[in-house]
């Protein structure tokens, strides 16, 4: 099962563009990467929503990793399709259908969230199935606030490619997160790429 939704042919590029400047740059971030996923069906089933093409495609590319990577920043690690479908487990609340639109505030973690990288701290990245203009969008999920106020990516291809842009250039990442909050009068500070003991790390840009 596949959502309808064109897949950005970016996916493919951007994680090569990722993993080559990985390899060279921080290569225990690099060999801490999973093999792609095997079979998505069972976490499909659970969810009972198609799967965006971009996630479906990413984690054809990418299985996760092994906990110590921090790839998405500021320090999320990459979940298999395996991880996905058990934390689901215990961090769906009893919640009968999709509340609200997709890419807005829930105090609930939804069915309709899928759990696509994690934190140590317990707070999570998800993409948001519910319906709306943002349906499909990469959201952080706090474990004492529950969902932020605005995605912080329109998606999983434009979260990559994002990373991707940021690693080449030294660009900061999360630019358009940050317009997005502004209206809610939050400012964010954006974060750059650097290496440290072989490892990719994000620190606050100046």
């Amino acid at each position: 099962m596949v959502h309808p939704r064109a897949m950005s042919p970016s996916v493919a590029e951007s994680w090569d563009r990722i993993t080559s400047w990985l390899r060279v740059h921080a290569p225990v971030t690099f060999d801490s990467l999973a093999p792609p996923a095997r079979d998505l069906t069972a976490l499909e089933i659970d969810v009972s929503t198609p799967l965006p093409e971009d996630l479906v495609a990413w984690w054809r590319l990418c299985g996760g990793s092994d906990g110590r990577t921090e790839l998405l920043l500021p320090f999320f690690d990459p979940c298999s399709a395996g991880e996905a479908l058990r934390k689901r487990r215990y961090l769906v609340g009893p919640v009968p259908g999709p509340v609200g639109e997709a890419g807005g505030r829930s105090g609930v973690f939804q069915a309709a969230f899928v759990p696509i990288a994690a934190m140590g701290t317990g707070d999570h990245l998800f993409v948001d199935l519910r319906p709306g203009r943002w349906q499909g969008c990469v959201q952080h999920w706090s474990r004492d606030d529950g969902s932020r106020p605005a995605p912080y990516w329109e998606n999983v291809a434009d979260m990559l490619g994002d990373v991707a842009d940021a690693l080449h250039t030294g660009t900061p990442a999360l630019r358009a997160y940050g317009e997005r909050v502004r209206s809610y009068g939050i400012r964010t500070v954006p974060y750059v790429p650097a290496v440290e003991d072989r490892r990719l790390v994000w620190r606050r840009s100046v």
